[in-house]
């Protein structure tokens, strides 16, 4: 388990900044090690109070918990979200419940006040088995960070089934 829970700075987006959050880091570590960071890379400070995280567990095409976010996130600034049992990341984190997912699991950054989907990590509505795989990438036992190219979140829902139906795995993380 590699957990480095590192924040983007503006100098690592290249061109135009997204208008929304995005989910910037995702850990899924062994035992209740989860983490997850969102990234507010856009020109505001955002109220976190209008979105929600959503999981997806076990191929689930409906959210399976739902957590309510608070507070607000400021221009370049970051937010961690853990598991009420998570250790290996000590730094500023707030518990959510939501945060206690494996590597075959989806999560969703929703919008409450535009009902808009932000962003999605995995595939919503497919159990991949373990993990969904690309390349070298795994989404289990691992820390995925965003790469800094990405300039907004995923909004549509990746298509097909199986280890490769996380389409972007590859090419964002």
């Amino acid at each position: 388990l590699s957990l480095n829970l590192t924040s983007f700075t503006c100098a690592d987006i290249v061109g135009a900044s997204p208008l929304d959050l995005i989910i910037s880091e995702y850990v899924e570590g062994t035992g209740n090690n989860k983490y997850i960071e969102l990234y507010n890379a856009g020109p505001s400070t955002k109220n976190l109070g209008d979105y929600q995280l959503r999981l997806f567990a076990n191929g689930s095409a409906t959210p399976t918990m739902t957590n309510a976010l608070s507070g607000s996130l400021a221009p370049g600034g970051t937010v961690v979200y853990r598991n009420v049992l998570a250790t290996a990341y000590t730094g500023p984190a707030s518990v959510l419940t939501g945060v206690n997912w494996n590597g075959n699991d989806a999560i969703m950054l929703y919008n409450n006040s535009t009902s808009q989907v932000v962003d999605i990590f995995g595939r919503i509505g497919d159990d991949p088995g373990t993990a969904w795989t690309s390349g070298a990438n795994t989404t289990v036992d691992r820390t995925l960070r965003r790469k800094p190219a990405v300039l907004s979140g995923v909004q549509v829902n990746p298509t097909g089934t199986g280890p490769g139906a996380f389409t972007t795995l590859g090419s964002q993380w």
